[in-house]
């Protein structure tokens, strides 16, 4: 992961460069960025189902006013409309083919979705690099075979043209033949060269068949593909750079994968950390909720993904920004109080059941050291196996801090906010009593109040 900020004090630490990102009147205030950076060193904040009509997003290229550059389209099988081909977005099957909030033509069709964002380039032409994923819904276990391709793939060209950022481009531009290979070795093209570009990324497909039906594309049109595959992911060896991708493992395809598509499994964490260090893009996503609190995605970002499931633009106002550098923020730090300017500290370095969990000066030793866990542990890096934890597993207020063999249970999860508080059981917080600032005190369970004995700030380990 990257390390361009050496301490955050949250907020305050959320220090990117200047990119002038045009924004929709009621959008959340970008922070800045380096045109420099690398495509792949950045991550981008996506709508969850970006074409459903929401007060925030009535017409889709609203969702680019507010500083949005990844955009989800939902497609199913297409059908003859007037004699043309058109498919439908929508979610499910039942819905209506053009209730979206595609406006182009009137339609709502595909097209009618690609024109809005091809439109709103052409109004803004010194845009950020826009990435468009189309994920292919589908009931018959034979959809989206080589007609239904073969038309979204001219589809895809019709409309975006020359704007349009293809894997043939990625590949001469790292200088391997294999893009897989090349992205690790050679990088990504800097956001200022992607610069007016759009990327087109295909998810999905026929159920248990997704990634299949995605390597037949691939295998059909490779060097003259219009867009990347980012098949199912479930493990950090599908984002190694010399291993294969899930079920990409014939016709010489693998070497294409450059994008994962990962639903928040246990462990999404590793699969983020190892798709960052191979320099592959993940789309992170989830059915139970989306990464609109803010320590998810504080973690989604922390940990290594590039695509970031959110249902609106408002939860971060001034917080945590839309778009930014991947890998940008702390999973693995010290815990250094505000008042005290005292680390959080496993007594003594002892690890087993029940050692207190104490403030002391700041020495730099793995006792002192936490690792913030996609499930919203704190493991303690001198051992793992241990979390914080509360006493007695019930949150009371007043009840003792200590470490626990990890166990998932509820009082093992910790809620980052936005203020640098940390948030468990029964909406009370982690403190230091009577704000004390002496060696050994033992840390408890009490009510959140935002004084300087409840906020940290996070220096990297």
């Amino acid at each position: 992961m990257h390390s361009k900020i050496c301490a955050l004090s949250l907020l305050a630490g959320l220090t990117l460069a200047a990119v002038p990102v045009t924004a929709h009147a009621d959008a959340p205030d970008a922070l800045d960025f380096w045109w420099s950076d690398s495509y792949s060193d950045v991550y981008f904040a996506r709508p969850h189902n970006t074409y459903q009509k929401t007060a925030e997003h009535p017409n889709l290229d609203y969702a680019l006013w507010d500083g949005f550059y990844a955009l989800e389209l939902d497609i199913h099988e297409y059908k003859q409309v007037g004699g043309v081909k058109q498919f439908p977005v929508k979610h499910d099957f039942l819905d209506s083919d053009t209730g979206n909030n595609c406006r182009w033509g009137q339609g709502g069709y595909l097209r009618d979705c690609l024109h809005d964002i091809r439109n709103w380039s052409d109004y803004n032409p010194g845009h950020l690099p826009i990435t468009v994923q189309i994920d292919l819904k589908a009931i018959s276990p034979y959809a989206w075979g080589d007609a239904q391709y073969d038309e979204l793939h001219a589809q895809v060209a019709e409309v975006f043209g020359s704007k349009l950022y293809r894997p043939n481009e990625l590949r001469a531009f790292t200088g391997y033949d294999g893009p897989r290979q090349g992205v690790y070795f050679h990088g990504w093209p800097s956001l200022s060269a992607l610069q007016g570009k759009i990327i087109v990324l295909i998810m999905g497909g026929p159920t248990g068949d997704k990634n299949d039906y995605q390597e037949n594309y691939v295998r059909r049109y490779n060097y003259n593909a219009n867009f990347f595959v980012c098949p199912n992911a479930d493990s950090p060896a599908d984002f190694d750079w010399w291993g294969n991708a899930n079920d990409f493992d014939e016709y010489d395809t693998n070497k294409w994968v450059i994008c994962g598509n990962v639903g928040s499994p246990d462990g999404w964490d590793s699969i983020a950390a190892r798709a960052d260090a191979n320099r592959q893009l993940m789309n992170l996503w989830s059915h139970d909720y989306e990464y609109d609190e803010y320590w998810r995605m504080y973690l989604a970002i922390g940990w290594g993904a590039s695509m970031i499931s959110r249902g609106n633009a408002d939860t971060f106002d001034d917080k945590i920004p839309l778009v930014g550098l991947r890998g940008s923020v702390p999973v693995q730090f010290q815990m250094v109080n505000d008042n005290s300017n005292k680390c959080v500290d496993v007594w003594n370095g002892a690890y087993s059941n029940g050692t207190d969990i104490i403030q002391w000066s700041c020495n730099g030793d793995p006792n002192q050291a936490w690792i913030y866990t996609g499930e919203g542990q704190l493991r303690s890096a001198g051992n793992t196996a241990y979390c914080y934890d509360i006493e007695g597993g019930n949150g009371n207020l007043g009840d003792r801090h200590h470490i626990w063999k990890c166990d998932g249970g509820d009082s093992e999860k910790w809620r980052l906010e936005w203020n640098g508080s940390f948030r468990g059981m029964k909406d009370r917080c982690m403190d230091v009593p009577s704000s004390s600032t002496a060696d050994g005190v033992q840390l408890w369970h009490y009510d959140c109040n935002g004084t300087g004995a409840q906020r940290f700030h996070l220096n990297w380990w």
